[in-house]
């Protein structure tokens, strides 16, 4: 079971890099128009990007999102990100933490990571069903042990069923989901995977008192992909998967369908994010913090600078389109309207 288990986490590296797992659905970045300031009167070293989130202070809305953890080939993976996101001061939220409720082993990962990057603040994360399976306190207690600033339940129902998990059941979810906000001491967070959440449950999460919700919608890595290309070529998974290919709502139409709660409430966009200026669209569309996973994930392979060059880049890009929006600070976004919808 261990084998498998780590197995599969490394063909998920292998296929999150493969061109066949990604973009399978139109992000939808597109349709959204910026709009341009010719004359935007202000000076661009006057731009800052700093965020707060959970009452700290980061040097950007940037964030590393979950990716991969809990087998042989993550931990160097993990340590460049941690690494990098220390200097840089960009939040980082890590892969599941399924594996270390019944391996004691697995946690030590993260302990080594943790001595070597002391000041880097973590998000913890795990996915729906072990919070449905398991103790509220076992859940938070991967969190205290991470010393992580926030929890992640990640919702995965499409790439659960294309595992071979035919007794997948989230049965309960919410009502468990809001056993662990009541628990915990930190801020609970939600995310999907890359198909999205509509709005009705950004609204049934929010009225359970969860923190922020991450969109997450498609067009990046497609998880429901990867673990379908994982299966045999005559099995029923691989030949069923094609039909999903633009399943879910891209992350744009999710912040578009969101407009009535972003102002008060913490909403996070992730999913197809591959540039600053698709950070730019989602800031103006109300979000507060974006994530970014496979851009991240492949400059890891190689090394900790590859990492915060990519960081660099999309840090840049940003700034950019803030000093042609005439926007000096990133929750201004929220406030003007510096964009068209163009179908």
């Amino acid at each position: 079971m261990k084998n498998d288990f780590e197995q599969r986490k490394k063909d998920h590296i292998r296929l999150a890099l493969s061109e066949q797992s990604q973009q399978l659905a139109d992000s939808q970045f597109a349709k959204i128009k910026l709009s341009h300031n010719a004359l935007p009167e202000i000076r661009f070293n006057d731009i800052h990007l700093q965020t707060q989130l959970f009452d700290f202070t980061f040097s950007t809305p940037h964030f590393i999102s979950s990716m991969t953890a809990g087998h042989e080939d993550s931990k160097s993976i993990n340590l460049r990100l941690a690494l990098a996101a220390q200097e840089k001061n960009w939040l980082m939220a890590i892969g599941s933490q399924r594996k270390e409720l019944t391996d004691p082993d697995a946690a030590h990962e993260w302990k080594e990571i943790r001595k070597l990057a002391p000041d880097v603040r973590f998000i913890s994360n795990v996915g729906i069903l072990e919070v449905i399976q398991y103790p509220a306190e076992a859940i938070l207690k991967l969190a205290e042990n991470l010393d992580a600033v926030a929890l992640y339940i990640h919702l995965n129902p499409l790439q659960e069923v294309f595992q071979k998990n035919s007794h997948v059941d989230f049965t309960h979810g919410l009502k468990s989901i809001e056993t662990l906000v009541k628990k915990s001491k930190i801020p609970i967070l939600v995310k999907e995977v890359g198909f999205g959440i509509s709005a009705d449950l950004v609204k049934k999460l929010i009225d359970i008192g969860v923190y922020a919700v991450d969109v997450a919608g498609h067009g990046g890595t497609h998880w429901g992909y990867i673990e379908a290309l994982r299966h045999e070529d005559d099995s029923t998974e691989k030949m069923a998967i094609s039909a999903f290919s633009d399943w879910g709502s891209s992350t744009i139409d999710c912040l578009l369908q969101c407009q009535e709660y972003v102002l008060f409430h913490p909403i996070f966009a992730s999913g197809g994010i591959r540039s600053g200026v698709d950070t730019a669209k989602c800031l103006a569309l109300g979000a507060r913090a974006i994530g970014i996973a496979q851009p991240l994930m492949k400059a890891a392979i190689d090394s900790e600078i590859a990492v915060m060059k990519v960081m660099d880049v999309f840090d840049y890009q940003l700034k950019v389109s803030m000093f042609c929006l005439g926007i000096k600070r990133t929750e201004e976004f929220l406030h003007k309207k510096v964009w068209q919808y163009q179908a």
